[in-house]
């Protein structure tokens, strides 16, 4: 409750009739501010009352139309997110097929130059050196000794070793048991599925074939530094240096005891015809 009695002391000080005054001057004009707050407060509940009034008479279809893009754009988002998610491991995915391929790739290359190379060559020499190409630098084979077969006195001599000195090694009689002769009893070119001729100091013994022709054989004794073991695609390219050196080898024998005869249609149409 307000006191208007008379209040003593200092002169200076507001008379009670003026603060009284200031004081409903200030209550009236939080009032007038409160009064206008509540009108606007009422427009605008009139206006959401209006608004949702206007979307209670939306016809129905409306609605449901908006439900439904409300709905995919959901389906949407969650695609996205799944999407996002498998991100990194489809670009995993993606560069081991890349890798895959383009081993694939380096390995037909390497077939093809091999069976290039060994069809090309004219003399033992050159097949003798393709084959020694071929296991260095497409295979990663560093130390091995090609023996060539004396069938007069049925052996195998070694003919070339990389990786060491050939001196050391001797001549091999044609074995009629033990896992040489089930290597070299096939007579015909090596297949990865086939014995392997292993043992302590040997990773395999390749044979090389002509036909049914026993020529010679390569007898794989260690790896380079950087190769650890022999792979899927080194077994294929293994198959065709023992199929195509062995062709070869014979080839270029039969060439240099080849008498030089001119190519003429009579001998030619003998050939053909007869």
């Amino acid at each position: 409750m307000l006191s208007l009695s008379p209040v003593n002391g200092d002169d200076q000080q507001p008379s009670l009739q003026a603060r009284t005054q200031a004081f409903l001057q200030d209550f009236f004009a939080k009032g007038q501010q409160f009064v206008r707050e509540l009108i606007e407060e009422n427009d605008r509940l009139r206006s959401q009352d209006a608004a949702y009034s206007a979307l209670r008479s939306t016809p129905a279809s409306l609605m449901m139309k908006l439900k439904q893009q409300i709905e995919h754009l959901e389906a949407e988002c969650v695609e996205i997110r799944r999407l996002a998610g498998s991100v990194t491991q489809q670009s995993g995915s993606y560069r081991a097929q890349l890798d895959a391929l383009e081993a694939e790739h380096h390995q037909l290359a390497a077939m093809h130059v091999t069976a290039r190379q060994f069809h090309g060559a004219t003399t033992i020499e050159e097949v003798i050196r393709t084959v020694t190409e071929v296991l260095l630098n497409f295979l990663g084979i560093g130390l091995f000794t090609i023996y060539l077969v004396d069938e007069e006195r049925q052996i195998l001599f070694p003919f070339h070793r990389e990786g060491g000195d050939v001196e050391d090694r001797v001549e091999v009689k044609l074995p009629a048991e033990g896992a040489l002769a089930e290597v070299l009893g096939a007579q015909r070119p090596w297949r990865a599925s086939g014995p392997r001729g292993s043992s302590s100091d040997v990773i395999l013994q390749l044979p090389l074939v002509s036909g049914t022709r026993l020529v010679g054989l390569i007898r794989i004794e260690g790896f380079l530094p950087q190769k650890l073991a022999l792979e899927d695609g080194d077994l294929a390219l293994l198959e065709i240096v023992s199929e195509h050196s062995g062709i070869s080898i014979e080839s270029a024998w039969i060439r240099a005891h080849a008498e030089e005869v001119p190519f003429a249609r009579r001998l030619l149409e003998e050939f053909v015809v007869g």
